[in-house]
């Protein structure tokens, strides 16, 4: 017999994890060019920073930019990641509290 709330349950997470990989890889990209000067000018550079230009939004402002040259490193950056990520930990742990499901270990067997 299959075990449908195990499937939701783990489709839910998968869908957690998959939308938190695409914001972290987002924003990593984001520090990555930033930091190795690439031109805004280029499509590819200014579609990825507009997209997170909306995922740093609340965190644009809280520390100040370094600049060296043309590298930018944006502190701002690595918290969003940091808080994109606490907030995929809270969310799947939600869901196993509403899920009722508990990490208990496997019963041990008297052989």
């Amino acid at each position: 017999m299959d075990n449908v709330p195990l499937k939701v349950q783990r489709f839910t997470y998968d869908i957690i994890y998959y939308v938190l990989w695409i914001i972290e890889i987002t924003l990593f990209l984001r520090f990555a060019l930033k930091l190795l000067a690439a031109n805004p000018a280029n499509e590819i550079v200014a579609f990825l920073y507009s997209i997170s230009l909306v995922l740093i939004g609340p965190f644009d402002g809280m520390f100040g930019t370094s600049m060296v040259g043309n590298m930018v490193l944006e502190p701002s950056v690595l918290i969003a990641m940091v808080f994109y990520a606490l907030v995929g930990y809270a969310l799947v742990s939600l869901v196993k509290v509403i899920s009722g499901f508990h990490n208990s270990p496997p019963p041990h067997s008297s052989i």
